[in-house]
């Protein structure tokens, strides 16, 4: 990675902010009262100073180029800014932050304009608003991020003629590539949409979102693309809009819902959603390995040792006494590293693990005394253990509910008021108790309603959008927790895929695949979310569908646990004959996981997509997803047959190196060549499968 910069410098009449990580530029600027940008580059070039010194070449209160919005009080504030300062520090993880000091001439209102470095060509951008005014202020609007993509007015000597003629015949010059999900199952179902209306806008306006703000913006003329994330898990909205005319593509994301989004009391600072851009001009794996790059290095926690990669088993707890602790053991008898109590745990009697929810409380019930106990009897078998939990809720039937009715929501059976500082400190301290208290390895964090979206909270004469304060205290909570045992492992799960954006990764860094473990949604899943997320931070619970066992032969179910972080929701019943077929493939593929797959999955795998546009809704007949590793000694593939369609898929592996040669295992039937890299890449392997829902897994290693 390159060192990055953030400069300060004048150029004529303008204050000017450029911005370089990797091979990324941005340059910005304070003019006539307006924050704006003046160019990108994705090559690492940076304008001559006349070409800066005669930006923008638009009028900026014509045309969108302002590069935040913000509305108080009902007020869009996009203009009458003064310039107040310039400073850059290095942060906790060594990064480097940039700071713009603003201050509206009109309003009591400051802003700091905080940009992250990390050194690839990937920014993250959010800002600080300060209410420097005796009265309390509503913020009723806020996009940390926006601004014009691209104006495609590229003048070629001599051939301006035919490029403009091109341009004009274009039925598409954008596409847009989002999330279609709005429901369970549907997580990641990625759709391209050609841009070619003035306005196109993707929102989601419920607190329980499943289509997570990613999105991937390409220019069909230059071959450019932007990828553009929100680090939001509540509702969102994303517009971009298109001015035909003058072939301009512009856009601005931020949260979104009923008004006012947070009321900031006088001398308050809060800090918005992150936003994250990167800019590209290379194909779908270049930017794919520089956007994984970025996560890991400044945004999702890093997870080091034994907890970089583990197999994981995982039960609800079903049955009052030992059943738990039964399960224990069979997880480490067919080789699992860990163990997860999940819900079920907690009450004063035993009951349905709904109704007692709020009750965080360890139940009489338990073995071994508690948590506690069943901790070391897994930590004696050199196992890790966890437990799950899911804070946010409150059961009507609790007892927690009937001391403090007051912490319910008004008018929202099942949720936790976070603006309640009682049920906030309440429910922080169990939270604490659980991880800390009982020396948890990892800790699972779940969410499993979708309350409407009103505005619940009176504060200050408002009546505030409950979804920010909410926030603050949910990830404040867990990014305490993090700063006390930096050690600890966090998954995110919501319904299964619910709430995967940045804005929780950034504190949990795992993030559950879906609820739905059957065959093919599972790995089209998977090789969407690899498009943004890199594969460690993916969790994948196989069996958790009962039905699962119906729709993929076994090896192809059990194969998609070497793309992730697998949990095995127990190994069926525990008085079952565990020499059978079923329990000797799952021993296989948990050794697989551990043994081959461990260093690519662990090691920084480089992720290559065959298949990358799929989505998960559509028929295809193959989805096909490799690993390997950085420096090209190792891999792995799997070609996944999705339907009845075409039987033979020519594979070119990509991580490869062409001159040497590479030992190439066929699964299916066991046979073992060896092949050059070129070969590899040039030649192909013709995989051939004759039904849905079966499989190949291609292993290569370097001789």
């Amino acid at each position: 990675m390159n060192k990055p910069s953030a400069t300060h410098y004048q150029s004529g009449d303008k204050e000017t902010l450029r911005f370089t990580s990797g091979s990324l530029v941005i340059e910005e600027a304070v003019k006539d009262g307006r924050y704006i940008g003046l160019y990108e580059s994705p090559a690492a070039q940076v304008a001559r100073e006349n070409v800066t010194a005669s930006l923008p070449h638009l009028h900026p209160a014509m045309f969108p180029l302002n590069r935040f919005a913000l509305e108080v009080d009902g007020q869009s504030l996009h203009d009458r800014w003064a310039f107040k300062g310039h400073a850059q520090e290095t942060d906790a993880n060594g990064h480097l932050v940039s700071t713009t000091t603003l201050a509206h001439e009109l309003r009591p209102v400051t802003v700091n304009i905080r940009t992250r470095l990390d050194g690839t060509s990937c920014i993250a951008r959010w800002l600080e608003i300060t209410n420097t005014g005796a009265a309390p202020a509503a913020l009723s609007k806020v996009a940390p991020l926006a601004g014009i993509l691209w104006q495609n007015n590229f003048y070629i000597r001599d051939g301006a003629d035919v490029a403009l003629a091109r341009h004009k015949t274009d039925a598409a010059p954008f596409s847009v590539a989002y999330m279609d999900s709005y429901r369970a199952a549907e997580e990641f179902n990625l759709k391209w949409v050609d841009v070619t209306l003035p306005s196109l806008v993707f929102s989601n306006h419920t607190r329980h979102i499943f289509g997570a703000p990613y999105y991937i913006v390409r220019n069909n003329f230059s071959g450019e693309m932007f990828y553009i994330a929100l680090a939001w898990p509540a509702g969102f909205e994303t517009r971009f809009n298109y001015d035909r005319h003058n072939k301009i593509l512009s856009f601005e994301t931020g949260p979104h819902g009923n008004p006012p989004l947070r009321v900031i009391a006088p001398g308050e600072t809060v800090a918005s959603p992150a936003a994250h851009l990167a800019f590209f001009h290379t194909g779908t794996g270049g930017a794919v390995r520089e956007w994984h790059a970025h996560l890991r290095a400044s945004v999702i926690p890093q997870r080091k040792g034994a907890k970089r990669a583990y197999t994981l088993g995982a039960r609800v707890v079903e049955e009052p006494g030992e059943w738990i602790l039964r399960e224990i053991d069979i997880a480490h008898e067919m080789g699992l590293e860990a163990f997860m109590v999940d819900a079920g745990w907690y009450g004063d009697h035993f009951s349905d693990w709904m109704k007692q929810r709020g009750d965080w409380f360890e139940g009489p019930f338990l073995p071994l005394g508690g948590l506690a106990g069943i901790r070391d009897y897994c930590h004696n078998k050199g196992m890790l253990f966890g437990v799950w939990m899911e804070p946010e809720t409150i059961s009507l039937q609790s007892k927690i509910i009937k001391e403090h009715p007051e912490f319910m929501t008004p008018g929202q059976t099942w949720e936790v008021d976070f603006s309640n500082p009682e049920a906030a400190r309440h429910v922080t301290e169990r939270i604490r108790s659980l991880i800390l208290g009982t020396k948890l390895d990892f800790s699972k964090l779940d969410y499993n309603i979708n309350p409407p979206e009103i505005r619940a909270n009176p504060r200050d004469g408002f009546v505030e959008n409950k979804n920010w304060r909410h926030f603050e205290v949910l990830l404040g909570a867990y990014s305490g927790i993090r700063r006390e045992n930096p050690d600890i492992a966090l998954e995110n799960c919501a319904s299964g895929g619910g709430r995967n954006d940045l804005g929780m990764l950034s504190v949990f860094d795992q993030c559950a695949e879906s609820d739905f473990s059957q065959a093919p949604l599972t790995i089209r899943r998977v090789n969407t979310m690899t498009l943004f997320l890199p594969p460690e931070a993916i969790v994948f619970y196989f069996n958790h569908n009962a039905d699962a066992h119906h729709l993929a032969d076994i090896e192809t179910h059990l194969r998609v646990t070497l793309f992730v972080l697998p949990i095995f929701v127990g190994f069926g019943a525990q008085a079952a004959n565990r020499d059978g077929v079923y329990h000797q493939k799952a021993r296989e593929y948990i050794a697989l996981a551990k043994g081959f797959c461990r260093p690519v999955l662990a090691g920084g795998a480089v992720v290559h997509h065959h298949t990358p546009h799929i989505g998960v809704s559509e028929p295809v007949p193959f989805c096909v997803l490799e690993y390997g590793m950085p420096d090209l000694s190792r891999g792995y593939c799997g070609v996944f047959k999705c339907d009845n369609g075409a039987n033979t898929f020519n594979l070119r592996l990509r991580g490869v190196e062409l001159g040497k040669n590479y030992e190439v295992t066929f699964m299916n039937s066991g046979a073992i060549v060896v092949l050059s890299g070129f070969e590899l890449t040039n030649t192909g392997l013709n995989i051939t499968l004759e039904n849905a829902n079966t499989s190949e897994l291609v292993l290569y290693k370097r001789v």
